[in-house]
């Protein structure tokens, strides 16, 4: 069993190690970890790395992870989104996944957890990856093969071609969703 904390589009060394894994499991039932990768992704847009988090409710109590609330008093779906395009609109398949991925940034979802598993499977779906997954039913501290807190490095980064490329040097650990509007049905090639 390898047990990986949620995130929020992952980054490649992320999908590279659940794809290494066997019987994946995500963590649910750890405190709330702030400021990870659980509420944020990393894209470049024309200005370098743009961090795109998603608020939470606050809670001056510790939380569990599967009862964390996302918060919509401000409009972070539609920031999220005008990102993505300004980042991703000239890429290469920008267009052709963006009906997928718009209503994410649309329909409001409760909790966290809910959320960043359905974009992970659409990712998959996506990518057209094969990671079989479940959810932790409860808190086990050891376990052999834990990816929840360390952070993910490229076993090998594979550069390609980014869309502010000629402003910026090749980022090699951004999110899954930079490799797949760049390379398309291709963006698999970096994660093995």
């Amino acid at each position: 069993m390898a047990v990986f904390a949620l995130h929020y589009a992952g980054n490649i060394a992320y999908y590279q190690q659940l794809l290494a894994a066997e019987n994946v499991v995500f963590e649910i039932k750890e405190h709330f970890v702030k400021q990870s990768f659980r509420t944020r992704m990393e894209i470049l847009g024309p200005n370098g790395i743009q961090l795109l988090s998603i608020p939470t409710l606050k809670n001056k109590d510790r939380r569990v992870m599967d009862e964390v609330r996302i918060s919509y008093a401000e409009d972070w779906q539609k920031d999220h989104w005008k990102g993505l395009e300004a980042a991703y609109r000239r890429s290469p398949y920008f267009e052709y996944y963006e009906d997928h991925l718009k209503p994410f940034y649309k329909e409001e979802t409760e909790l966290l957890v809910d959320f960043n598993f359905r974009y992970h499977t659409k990712i998959c779906s996506l990518l057209k990856l094969e990671i079989a997954s479940k959810m932790t039913e409860s808190y086990e501290p050891e376990v052999a093969d834990d990816f929840r807190s360390i952070p993910l490095s490229l076993a090998k980064p594979e550069s390609y071609m980014q869309v502010f490329g000629d402003r910026n040097p090749f980022l090699a650990n951004l999110s899954i969703l930079d490799a797949l509007f760049n390379l398309g049905p291709h963006a698999s090639s970096v994660l093995i």
